[in-house]
């Protein structure tokens, strides 16, 4: 009988093709190392930090275009570690966007995302928009039963960056806080930022991203239609509000946040898609601002990160109904053109 070679597992997943366009189509499925699981991924999403790469030409997407995109993955454990170390066969998890080297300070703290050996999902190793995804061992991070797919996928990257960010800023209660950028990040901080207590001020050009802040508590102000400065201005005092969140990586927003926020308050910076010019000695230290960066969540911080997003019931209204995986690609270009809400994909 004639021999004939083994075929390599397949899977569905998400490809960049350049200039805005994506594709589906079968993939080899990875192969986890000894120290790494293999994850059945169930759901997954765009990040506004994807659209940068879903932009560009195919002659400069580089390791991308070979790449399964996407870093936010939720999933079950298909394959436990053959190390014997890790969650077991079943377990379901949030992967963590970063891996490190295991071995440095930052890697031992939780922190890999800093480590000088960092690898991200959907850039240095095949990401989430798949229907299977490799993790370290340390890198997966175990979701309770009654945290949704949906939910789960928000807190894997926007609302865990949300929550670190607000952590930082020391809001509380009786603050007046500004938001610009009503995406997934800045919805979430308007919800943190009420639950502290705040007053909230969110700033977005999109009509349906306002109403949603609106929804989640927040005074709105359309930046197109008002000067969003003078209007937050006028009604602080004339001072501005204590915390400014920027969110939305737009260079006008950027500039804006810096003149409008007072004397000695802060600012957070949390979108990163473009540079930022600013004047330090007008923007920052005439005015004794504390300027703050904030990236994703620790490891440490998960815990804290599922309980205040498990007592927030108004989260569900970011989430919008999942695109099935098959149009993944449509799922993309609904985000690049400013959907409202998660923009989420079903792999299950």
């Amino acid at each position: 009988m004639e021999a004939h070679p083994t075929e390599e597992p397949s899977m569905r997943a998400l490809m960049l093709t350049g200039d805005r366009t994506s594709v589906v189509r079968r993939v080899p499925r990875p192969v986890p190392a000894p120290d790494e699981v293999l994850v059945r991924v169930t759901s997954s999403a765009v990040c506004g930090s994807d659209l940068p790469h879903y932009r560009k030409p195919a002659a400069e997407l580089d390791n991308r275009l070979h790449t399964v995109p996407g870093h936010e993955a939720v999933g079950v454990i298909a394959a436990a570690a053959a190390s014997g170390t890790g969650p077991a066969e079943g377990t379901r998890v949030i992967v963590y966007q970063h891996s490190g080297c295991d071995e440095c300070v930052f890697c031992r703290s939780g922190e890999p995302m800093f480590c000088a050996d960092r690898r991200t999902l959907g850039n240095h190793r095949g990401g989430a928009d798949a229907e299977y995804v490799t993790a370290p061992t340390t890198g997966v991070l175990p979701v309770p039963d009654d945290v949704s797919d949906g939910l789960a996928t928000l807190i894997a990257c926007n609302f865990g960056t949300a929550y670190s960010a607000v952590r930082k800023s020391g809001v509380g209660v009786g603050d007046r806080v500004a938001v610009f950028g009503l995406g997934p990040v800045g919805c979430s901080v308007v919800a943190l930022a009420v639950a502290a207590g705040a007053e909230v001020y969110a700033v977005d050009p999109i009509e349906g991203r306002r109403d949603l802040a609106k929804t989640l508590g927040a005074v709105v102000v359309d930046p197109l239609g008002q000067d969003p400065v003078a209007t937050v201005a006028a009604v602080t005092e004339g001072r501005g509000p204590e915390i400014v969140f920027e969110c939305s990586a737009n260079p006008t927003a950027q500039a804006q946040v810096m003149k409008l926020a007072r004397p000695h308050g802060t600012v957070v910076l949390l979108g990163a898609n473009n540079s930022m010019e600013i004047d330090p000695g007008v923007d920052v230290i005439r005015k004794e601002l504390r300027v703050l960066g904030s990236w994703v969540f620790t490891q440490p911080e998960f815990p804290a990160v599922l309980r205040a997003a498990r007592g927030l019931p108004a989260l569900a209204h970011l989430l919008a109904p999942p695109f099935p995986a098959d149009q993944a690609a449509e799922a993309l270009a609904a985000a690049d053109a400013g959907h409202v809400g998660k923009v989420l994909i079903d792999w299950s």
